[in-house]
């Protein structure tokens, strides 16, 4: 009855968590339509209409007594910048989040293709090759040679290859499509020859057994 459904009304909705996306924005998700009986809604697929927002990682929403839902959201964090024709923020879990149109205030590497290739905020990035150069700064954050050295931009080139450089333009790097084994001969090398990476303007990690340095230019 009408009476019924005035008493059990959502009287109030409430949203935490969220830093990037706009409350209103959450709410315009759930697409509801006053009254709404607190009983009769299906949480779970109102939470599935929040995580379609690229910056949403989850949602999860709780009826709190007397008639408030409470929703809470997880937002994805960027990690890295794509450029593909335009320069969009990219998360982790490889969801191009949205446009950015001047270098954001925190430091991220960028991430380019060598090829002609374009993409739209709200898309997963399924390049294998693109894939590959994020695994491959996740990796390079964890590698204890490039310890307090940060990687600048990683270029993934149409063989699987990657073309790294350092901030401050120091050392480049050539690795190929076996990151872990590469970067382990690196170590070594270094190592041997006591020497730091950053002492070197480049490095060669693509053929099997070797390990090309290039030391800079004298008075460079």
């Amino acid at each position: 009855s009408l009476r019924q459904l005035s008493v059990l009304e959502v009287r109030e909705i409430r949203v935490r968590g969220n830093v990037r996306v706009e409350t209103a924005e959450i709410l315009s998700r759930l697409r509801l339509r006053p009254p709404v009986n607190i009983l009769q809604l299906d949480l779970e697929e109102l939470a599935g209409r929040i995580t379609m927002h690229p910056w949403v990682l989850s949602a999860s929403i709780q009826r709190q007594p007397p008639l408030s839902l409470i929703i809470t959201v997880e937002e994805r964090r960027p990690v890295a910048l794509l450029s593909l024709g335009k320069t969009y923020l990219l998360s982790a879990d490889a969801v191009i989040l949205e446009e950015v149109r001047a270098r954001p205030g925190q430091a991220l590497p960028l991430l380019r293709a060598a090829w002609r290739a374009e993409a739209r905020a709200g898309e997963h990035l399924d390049d294998r090759r693109l894939l590959g150069g994020l695994e491959l700064l996740e990796l390079l954050q964890e590698a204890p040679l490039l310890k307090q050295t940060l990687v600048e931009e990683v270029t993934a080139e149409a063989d699987g290859n990657y073309v790294l450089r350092l901030a401050g333009g120091r050392a480049i790097l050539r690795i190929g499509p076996d990151p872990l084994a590469q970067l382990h001969r690196l170590s070594l090398a270094l190592g041997h020859r006591e020497e730091r990476l950053q002492s070197f303007a480049y490095a060669d990690l693509r053929f099997p057994g070797r390990v090309i340095l290039k030391p800079p230019e004298k008075g460079g």
